[in-house]
C-alpha cells in the first residue's frame, strides 16, 4: 500500500495513508501509540539516523494467550521464520528489511535499537507520507496521519503490533533528537 505517483509533482500534492488502515494497534516499549494528525512529521531538515534492529526479542507471539494452539502456533512460526538479518555482511539497504505476520491473532515484535540519546516526537507512518503536503480530508495543513509514541524513547525498544493483511509496506519512523530530525526507514513484507 503506497501513494499511487508518477512522479515529485504527484506526490507532492497526494493525499496521505492513515497507518490505522494495516495497523490497529501499536506499542513501542511499555508506551502504547495514540493516533494523531502530526503537524511536526514534516520538516525541512533531516539528519542521518543511527537506529537499527537489534535481531533480539523479535518474535510473532499469539494475540489471545489463553489459547494454546496459538499460542504453539506462533512459536513455531517465529522458528521456521527470521524475521531480521543483522548480519555485518549483508548489503546496507537490506539493513530496513523486516518480516511480519499478518492477522489480529499475531503480535509481532521487533527490537529496535535508540541507543543512548533520548528521542522526541516518535511518530510511525507509512513512508510516502513524508513526501506530501500533508493535506487530506478534514486534517489541518500539513498534517500528516501518524502513530505517536511520544517523548523520552532511548535504549532499546520492542515495536509491538498486528498488521491487517499481507503486502510490501515502505515504513517510517520520525523523530527528534539534539534538536535534529531523523528518520528510520522500513520495508514490512507481511506475510500470512
Amino acid at each position: 500500500m503506497n501513494i499511487q505517483s508518477q512522479s515529485w509533482q504527484d506526490l507532492q500534492v497526494a493525499n496521505p495513508i492513515d497507518p490505522k488502515s494495516i495497523i490497529p494497534y501499536a506499542a513501542l516499549g511499555a508506551t502504547i501509540g495514540t493516533f494523531v494528525r502530526s503537524t511536526n512529521a514534516l520538516e525541512a531538515a533531516w539528519v542521518a539516523s543511527s537506529l537499527a534492529f537489534t535481531g533480539n526479542n523479535t518474535k510473532v507471539i499469539s494475540s489471545d494467550t489463553t489459547d494454546q494452539s496459538t499460542v504453539v502456533d506462533a512459536q513455531q512460526w517465529t522458528f521456521t521464520h527470521q524475521m531480521v538479518n543483522v548480519a555485518a555482511n549483508i548489503p546496507p539497504s537490506m539493513n530496513k528489511v523486516v518480516f511480519l505476520r499478518a492477522g489480529k491473532n499475531w503480535t509481532n515484535q521487533v527490537e529496535i535499537a535508540f541507543g543512548a540519546p533520548n528521542y522526541n516526537n516518535v511518530q510511525l507512518t507509512f513512508r510516502d507520507n513524508i513526501g506530501t503536503s500533508g493535506q487530506f480530508l478534514n486534517s489541518a495543513t500539513g498534517s500528516l496521519p501518524v502513530i505517536s509514541f511520544g517523548n523520552g524513547i532511548t535504549g532499546n525498544q520492542v515495536l509491538a503490533l498486528p498488521i491487517l493483511q499481507p503486502g510490501v509496506y515502505n515504513i517510517v519512523m520520525v523523530m527528534l533528537t539534539g534538536g535534529n530530525w531523523s528518520t528510520f526507514e522500513m520495508e514490512w513484507i507481511v506475510v500470512s
